[in-house]
């Protein structure tokens, strides 16, 4: 299969992690992932669980709330780029967590990019598709 972008065939889905705290944000980021044609294979509300679901489940993209408890983003995204150079990580920062310390702590711990959070259904596209293409 070519890498077109034909919204064909199931395999041709990306699957996605996202671990965040909020429910609500999961639901949100859930329904503009699939109406994107991602596929949410898993969620996670802490770092451990993030972890162990990362994993078991080998997502391709992994969404990361700085702010997950036990372990947070930074470190959740620290121990899954070491194990996996090639992991799309991409943090979902708030308003007030998007300044550029935690910006430039994310991309140190391997994060591909970020978003802002509410995030929109165009970010969600621009900031995945880049973030893919740099793998």
């Amino acid at each position: 299969m070519g890498m077109d972008n034909n919204v064909g065939g199931e395999e041709e889905k990306k699957q996605v992690l996202i671990a965040e705290g909020s429910t609500f944000m999961s639901i949100m980021l859930t329904a503009a992932l699939e109406k994107l044609n991602y596929e949410v294979i898993g969620t996670s509300k802490d770092g451990n669980d993030a972890i162990e679901k990362y994993r078991e489940l080998k997502p391709d993209i992994v969404l990361v709330d700085p702010g997950l408890k036990e372990k947070d983003g930074i470190e959740v995204t620290s121990i899954i780029t070491k194990e996996n150079p090639a992991a799309v990580v991409i943090m979902l920062l708030t308003g007030t967590e998007a300044d550029p310390d935690i910006i430039v702590e994310s991309v140190r711990a391997g994060a591909k990019g970020y978003m802002r959070k509410p995030v929109t259904e165009a970010e969600i596209k621009s900031r995945l598709e880049s973030a893919l293409k740099r793998k």
